[in-house]
């Protein structure tokens, strides 16, 4: 969390405040930017500052897995903050022309020529690309909507750090108000159903139980105990239950169909058919199993 601190001196959140530290001075974000003819790095626009931080995220969080400095869940939850706040910032600027962040990925850096020191090292000497595409479901949500989980994320971020300083008006039981008010929006809002995005909010919740666990001296800190399967949106035709439910709809709307016809007909014989066929199908629909 205190990486976005960090960076939030060179890059503000808004785009009309001003940053108290130059980026063109910080030697770590520079040899991310857009390689010139020159052979030097150059970030000439907000854009090239925003994708070069997010790429020295991601080498960073890629680093914290494979020295093993952290768990998996944990850099698992700070690749859900790198993404949260680089489509923040990318829903600022409308000109990438990019829908996702593995679209404006592939585009504008993978396939762009400006990042070929990058992209080489990334690829050749370690395996960043391997650790993309274990995570191509979130970098495939629309960036407008996974923008909106950047507050939510920020919130958290600074619930940690405060809670490290362990001083005494401390802000965390506030923050701990408005990040449950701002999960609730978010799991009430978004239709999360079967979605890739149903995978953010569980990280959030677990990283919000993880500092309550870990702030035992905070009384007052409210609990989430959303549970997500009662949130879905409704039983999906793709998922067991919801192929069984279709198999039982299925079998009474041919019972139907076939009582109509025997309705219809004053054929004795068809009628006595029609009939031993539905007290067969009934019998099999109650001894259904999932029924029960």
């Amino acid at each position: 969390c205190g990486k976005f601190d960090f960076l939030r001196m060179y890059l503000p959140d808004e785009l009309g405040d001003t940053a108290t530290l130059n980026f063109d001075e910080y030697e770590n974000f520079m040899q991310y930017c857009p390689e010139k003819d020159s052979g030097k790095n150059e970030c000439n626009n907000n854009l090239d500052k925003i994708t070069a931080v997010f790429l020295w995220l991601l080498e960073q969080c890629y680093s914290a897995l494979k020295n093993q400095t952290h768990n998996e869940n944990s850099v698992n939850t700070f690749f859900i903050y790198i993404i949260s706040w680089f489509s923040y910032k990318l829903n600022q600027n409308k000109g990438h022309n990019a829908t996702t962040i593995n679209d404006f990925y592939n585009k504008n850096v993978k396939d762009s020529g400006k990042y070929t020191k990058f992209v080489k090292e990334a690829y050749t000497i370690g395996d960043i690309k391997g650790f993309m595409d274990e995570r191509t479901d979130l970098l495939n949500i629309n960036i407008e909507d996974l923008s909106k989980f950047y507050d939510a994320s920020k919130i958290l971020c600074s619930m940690y750090i405060n809670a490290e300083k362990h001083t005494k008006n401390s802000t965390v039981p506030n923050a701990a108000k408005d990040f449950v008010i701002k999960y609730k929006d978010l799991n009430e809002g978004y239709n999360i159903g079967d979605t890739a995005r149903s995978k953010i909010l569980p990280f959030l919740l677990t990283d919000y139980n993880n500092l309550i666990n870990k702030c035992k001296s905070f009384t007052s800190l409210p609990e989430i105990t959303t549970e997500f399967s009662a949130q879905m949106s409704g039983v999906t035709s793709s998922s067991p239950i919801g192929n069984k439910l279709f198999t039982v709809l299925s079998i009474f709307g041919a019972i139907a169909f076939f009582l109509g016809i025997s309705y219809k007909v004053n054929n004795k014989e068809l009628k006595n058919y029609v009939h031993y066929i539905y007290a067969k199908v009934n019998k099999k629909i109650i001894r259904l199993p999932f029924l029960y």
